[in-house]
């Protein structure tokens, strides 16, 4: 009998035992978590810019409107991607810090972004938000992996 790994498991399972469709699972949890917690962070966000703009656009400049909604977003968004995503067990006095400079970062080229898309596109502060926070998602990912959350993820 021929000792590959098919042989030995049944089924082809790789060398470690371990389905491939497991391991597979396992290599893409993380990003797949981190679509879904994004997700779940871009409806709050995207919901609370929306409302406080709505309650407030006639009284408040965007930015102030953008700025709040951004900073109840990013508490939010801490809870689920120390947890839920990269499973930290760092120090949350080193992780936010760093966390919050991502956000920092994306808030910056957003409030460059909106103003400038507002005036030269003939769209809603709605459409165009939306669409700069679905770019926001994608590229926070590699702030939060490489550097907010970097030495404090745990295996699993």
């Amino acid at each position: 009998m021929n000792k590959t790994p098919s042989s030995v498991h049944g089924t082809f399972s790789g060398f470690d035992g371990e389905p491939p469709e497991r391991r597979a699972a396992g290599r893409y949890r993380e990003p797949v978590a981190y679509l879904l917690v994004g997700a779940w962070n871009t409806l709050f966000g995207y919901a609370l810019f929306a409302l406080l703009f709505y309650l407030l656009g006639a009284h408040q400049h965007v930015d102030v409107i953008l700025v709040l909604s951004y900073a109840l977003s990013i508490a939010n968004a801490y809870i689920g991607y120390r947890y839920v995503v990269f499973r930290s067990t760092g120090s949350m006095a080193r992780e936010l810090p760093r966390f919050i400079t991502v956000y920092a970062v994306t808030l910056a080229a957003n409030l460059v972004v909106l103003p400038l898309a507002l005036r030269a596109l003939p769209w809603s502060a709605y459409v165009v938000q939306g669409l700069f926070t679905a770019v926001i998602i994608m590229l926070s990912y590699f702030g939060h992996k490489y550097f907010s959350f970097r030495g404090g993820v745990t295996d699993g």
